[in-house]
């Protein structure tokens, strides 16, 4: 069994083709409308989806203008993000290669594994059964539900906004980091002729401005705005979470996979190597499964 429908189960629905998956929403969810931008094409050749390979570029924009990675601006992001000063992303702004889903990714997905979806089903943790279930669901929920002590950890988290436009003539790769306090823009990314803004909580602030300022783009049209409740997370202990992602395994019999279920800031491409673990340790013996829980 799987639990969630989202981006994380439907990729790993693909790897266990023959598992139901349970989702507690009622019906497919819009929200999953942010940036899919992957490090390779793993994740194409596993569900069979053609991406694009392209190059982007990125950049820091601040007090109207670009400025170089420096602390004031990484620590200035990382509080406008999550109201903590932790390193994030906005550090690397060198070009890199990336491989580029197409918009209606989500939409594929769902379609290769409608009849397999059992929509407005919450799963019940609260029972250990004898069959592996493949974890995508926020760790917290999991672990609440099957009265796992974890008391003493905040799982801090921040929803973000996300709004989507259309850019006429346009067909560039690109991705913007504001860490100015005077808005609430975080980052702005073109891809293709799709802009896509993401914002802590609101859209506050006169964003517009600072987005055609940044890309010198002064025309596009709105597409849709969406809410994220989980946008972004605050990591926790590391030694603390691999114990007790460890623990859902060998008491429940739950793997996790996704940046939810183990609660890590990673991009979609590590569901992969999620995937890989997970067989692994579903065949393995419960003497091995404690070995690698150790």
């Amino acid at each position: 069994m799987i639990v969630g429908a989202g981006l994380a189960g439907l990729i790993a629905a693909h790897a266990f083709p023959r598992s139901a998956i349970f989702e507690v929403q009622p019906r497919p969810n819009s929200i999953h409308k942010a940036l899919l931008r992957f490090r390779s094409d793993a994740v194409s050749q596993l569900v069979g989806i053609p991406f694009r390979k392209v190059t982007v570029r990125k950049g820091i924009f601040m007090g109207g203008w670009w400025v170089e990675p420096n602390i004031a601006a990484g620590n200035l992001y990382s509080q406008k993000v999550l109201g903590k000063v932790l390193d994030r992303s906005v550090w690397s702004t060198e070009p890199v290669t990336r491989y580029v889903a197409p918009e209606d990714f989500y939409e594929q997905l769902l379609s290769a594994a409608e009849h397999r979806i059992h929509w407005g089903t919450a799963f019940e943790f609260d029972r250990v059964r004898p069959d592996p279930v493949i974890n995508t669901a926020p760790l917290p929920i999991a672990l609440k539900e099957l009265g796992m002590s974890a008391a003493h950890l905040t799982f801090d988290r921040a929803p973000i906004q996300v709004m989507r436009f259309r850019i006429p003539n346009c067909d560039v790769f690109q991705t913007v980091y504001y860490p100015d306090p005077a808005h609430s823009l975080y980052r702005a990314s073109i891809t293709g002729d799709l802009l896509i803004c993401e914002f802590a909580e609101g859209a506050h602030g006169d964003w517009e401005r600072e987005v055609a300022h940044s890309f010198g783009i002064h025309e596009w049209h709105p597409l849709e705005s969406t809410k994220q409740a989980y946008g972004k997370i605050a990591p926790i202990d590391d030694r603390e979470r691999k114990a007790l992602v460890a623990r859902l395994t060998t008491e429940a019999n739950i793997f996790s996979i996704g940046r939810f279920a183990t609660w890590r800031n990673i991009l979609l491409d590590d569901v992969i190597h999620d995937i890989a673990v997970v067989k692994q340790l579903i065949t393995a013996s419960a003497y091995e499964r404690r070995l690698a829980a150790i």
